[in-house]
């Protein structure tokens, strides 16, 4: 099988980064031998005696034989994993996800495989979109039915797993509200805005949404650079010696710790905001019952068939107001000609002989 050579070139650009010259694994090479811990004499010599097997291994090709620069490139890998182990978790950079790369690519006894190529190569995956969600729904209903239909929305919003940031309630003799600011899953926001709906008669509704993907991505970013200058400041106080620069890198941590708690604080409310969709609901009393809630007594009854039968009365009143008029002018158009009717009829027996 012949050898990868995205994977040649890996190894020769990690061989001349080993070796001092310019190489993409330069910093990488750097980092490492100086964060590695001193060798122990016997684990050293069991490496040499492993390069020597390998380099006088019979009937190997030549690109499977570990050169030494690939055998001090194994040690360091090792005294990575060794340093991180002794000093729990750690983010990782794209240096050290080259490393792992690396890594597995030259296997223990010195054979790189082809399974190696597509971890060099393979894309990072998609990031999913971070969407902020908002609705405002206004209800309306009947004014002695607004503190029911405000304990349904409370109800409701808790059945869908929602919080209630705020509410006011109001009422007097002759109007009552409420309004809600309520947090709800994003992924189950259309079901929670359908419920509601039904608690009231729907004045409106309007919903909409905002992208904060690059806010996010800032925020990200921004930490991960604070926690690695954290890291830095760590190690440059260990190798500090006097009091003067033990107290300026002091005075830097502490900052540093504070930049990282705030850059915390913005990444938390940025998913609160993508998991958790605002709905704004407002509930009016406007006296009389609705269509989609509350219910309908004797009494509503009543003056409903009141307000018919003043409608009645005033679409009379405007009959009547319309007539008079009209029948003023047949009064006077008939009497004027029954007058002349009537001079007519004297013309003709005043004419007979």
């Amino acid at each position: 099988m012949r050898p990868d050579p995205t994977v040649l070139a890996e190894l020769d650009d990690l061989d001349r980064a080993l070796a001092g010259g310019p190489s993409p694994w330069s910093e990488l090479v750097t980092d490492v031998r100086t964060e590695r811990p001193h060798m122990d004499p016997a684990f050293a010599a069991r490496l040499d005696a492993m390069v020597d097997e390998a380099r006088v291994a019979p009937r190997r090709p030549r690109w499977l034989i570990w050169s030494p620069a690939a055998g001090v490139a194994a040690a360091l890998i090792v005294a990575v994993i060794v340093v991180n182990g002794g000093n729990g978790p750690r983010e990782r950079t794209p240096q050290s996800g080259a490393a792992s790369s690396a890594k597995s690519a030259a296997p223990a006894g010195g054979a790189a495989t082809e399974q190696a190529a597509p971890a060099l190569s393979a894309p990072a995956p998609a990031r999913a979109r971070k969407v902020e969600r908002n609705t405002q729904l206004a209800l309306s209903t009947a004014r002695a039915d607004v503190q029911d239909v405000a304990d349904n929305v409370v109800a409701t919003t808790q059945r869908f797993g929602g919080i209630v940031d705020s509410s006011q309630t109001s009422t007097s003799d002759t109007e009552a509200s409420a309004t809600f600011a309520l947090r709800i899953p994003t992924a189950r926001l259309d079901e929670a805005v359908a419920a509601l709906s039904k608690l009231a008669h729907v004045s409106s509704l309007s919903q909409g949404s905002t992208d904060i993907t690059g806010s996010f991505v800032s925020v990200e970013a921004r930490l991960r650079d604070a926690r690695a200058e954290r890291r830095a400041l760590l190690k440059a106080l260990a190798k500090a010696t006097t009091t003067q620069e033990i107290d300026a890198i002091k005075l830097r941590l502490r900052d540093n710790r504070s930049q990282i708690a705030q850059l915390k604080g913005e990444l938390n409310a940025l998913r609160r905001r993508a998991d958790l969709a605002r709905v704004d609901v407002t509930i009016a009393g406007n006296g009389h019952a609705s269509s989609g809630g509350g219910t309908w007594s004797p009494g509503d009854a009543a003056k409903d068939a009141l307000r018919v039968l003043e409608v009645a009365a005033g679409v009379i009143l405007v009959g009547l107001a319309a007539g008079v008029p009209l029948a003023l002018l047949l009064g006077a158009a008939a009497l004027a000609a029954r007058s002349t009717r009537r001079h007519r009829r004297e013309q003709a027996l005043a004419s007979r002989p």
